[in-house]
């Protein structure tokens, strides 16, 4: 793996070999049997510290913007030069450093460049190639779409994981998820497809039967597609990816098991996304925010083995717990209403707790229904939720906002994730 070690060099390939990182305690790498701190680890962070300052330009320390006071605070807080030197792909004899294509990536969603095609473009530009610690050729492109594309196809996974994870636990002992994150940290998890094609690209493809026309005929073909399983930490700013799963196909599956047939479903991925953030972020996270595709026993039954809360959506009027809360809700009837003049809204709450309806889950159950109403629509809004677990059970119908105590409905239908309507409650109380 290559690495761009200053602008004099930053067209040639230069080999480093980093130290692994270890905690200090750990044995060190050199396999003398001492602990890192008392052996190599001086060494080595002297060689990480000379990393930080060559693939950071020169320029940049004589700019007093934003965006380099942001580069440095990345370099000295999270170490960024050496965790993208940490990242590997499976190219033989690259011309073009990984370093500086996951750089050129990493800049892509800082300075919200919208797509790799887009970034070509910019790999043209002196600024940007100065910025990503290459010598400026102007308007000759410092690497193409498709050795990023090339690169992000042989991109070694693990490695990004760790680094991932690495900058997730450093910012939470530097305590950047304390501030607005409120009573309940809540990770909303979905699914999601980002492709589809009618040509099979790789052996993992997913496979399914569609229909499309075709010459002013219907015709059924097979589609290949890839599908996951994503969960992000819900924050008042933005959000943060903490897992990605993939949904696992039949090929995959039979490596397994050979006598497996079809592919899994995306409760079976979640399940084990759940089981892989619980081992590497335990406590961490207080609570799930999940769609009406999760809000079935064994999932509850999960989460609350874990520890964690949930708020999963509620549809299916003729499956538990909401048969049971639709009837509850029938006898006790509306237990609160409210009026938003600024948003020119009403907003009801129906609100049951402790029902115990499911055979496949042993614990209490609380649910809540928010009809919001508007002069401008014709039909009300209504959102209904399950919640799991103490504490998540004791938070309020409405939480504090920005602009006042907000519905939790209303955040549901603004939110990106389907199933994160219970956003909201992070900035929440405890129930009255």
């Amino acid at each position: 793996m290559g690495l761009t070690l200053s602008e004099e060099t930053s067209n040639r390939v230069s080999e480093v070999v980093l130290p692994p990182r270890l905690g200090r305690n750990e044995a060190c790498h050199c396999g003398s049997g001492s602990k890192y701190k008392r052996c190599c680890w001086e060494r080595d962070e002297a060689l990480r510290r000379q990393l930080r300052g060559a693939v950071w330009p020169a320029w940049m320390d004589d700019s007093r913007n934003k965006l380099r006071q942001f580069e440095k605070y990345v370099c000295n807080v999270f170490d960024l030069p050496g965790l993208l030197a940490s990242l590997v792909d499976t190219r033989r004899t690259p011309k073009i450093p990984t370093c500086d294509v996951v750089n050129s990536l990493f800049h892509t969603a800082v300075l919200r460049i919208p797509s790799i095609n887009a970034l070509e473009g910019d790999l043209k530009e002196e600024d940007f190639q100065k910025l990503i610690g290459r010598h400026p050729t102007p308007d000759v492109k410092a690497f193409s779409a498709d050795v990023v594309a090339n690169v992000l196809d042989k991109l070694e996974l693990d490695g990004l994981r760790d680094a991932n994870e690495e900058v997730i636990h450093k910012a939470e002992r530097n305590k950047a998820f304390r501030d607005g994150y409120g009573a309940l940290r809540c990770v909303a998890i979905d699914g999601w497809q980002p492709f589809a094609s009618y040509d099979r690209h790789c052996p993992r493809c997913l496979t399914r039967k569609v229909k499309r026309k075709r010459g002013g005929q219907t015709e059924e073909v097979e589609q290949y597609y890839h599908s996951y399983v994503v969960a992000m930490l819900l924050g008042p700013v933005i959000d943060v990816v903490l897992g990605i799963e993939p949904v696992r196909n039949e090929e995959a599956l039979r490596d397994m098991d050979p006598e497996h047939v079809g592919h899994e479903g995306e409760l079976t991925a979640a399940k084990r996304l759940i089981d892989s953030l619980h081992k590497i972020y335990g406590g961490f996270i207080d609570a799930f925010v999940c769609d009406a595709l999760y809000a079935n026993g064994p999932m509850m039954t999960q989460l609350t083995n874990y520890g964690y809360g949930g708020f999963l959506v509620l549809k299916k009027e003729k499956d538990e717990p909401f048969k049971e809360a639709l009837q509850l809700w029938e006898i006790e009837g509306r237990c609160e209403s409210c009026d938003d003049a600024e948003r020119k809204e009403q907003v009801d709450f129906w609100d049951v707790d402790n029902i115990e309806t499911l055979d496949t889950y042993q614990g209490r159950v609380r649910a809540v229904r928010a009809v919001v109403t508007k002069p401008d629509q014709e039909k009300p809004t209504t959102w209904c939720f399950a919640i799991i677990g103490q504490r998540a059970r004791q938070i309020s119908r409405r939480a504090e906002s920005g602009s006042g105590r907000r519905p939790t409905a209303e955040i549901a239908s603004t939110h990106p994730f389907r199933a994160a309507g219970f956003a909201v409650l992070m900035r929440g109380g405890r129930k009255r």
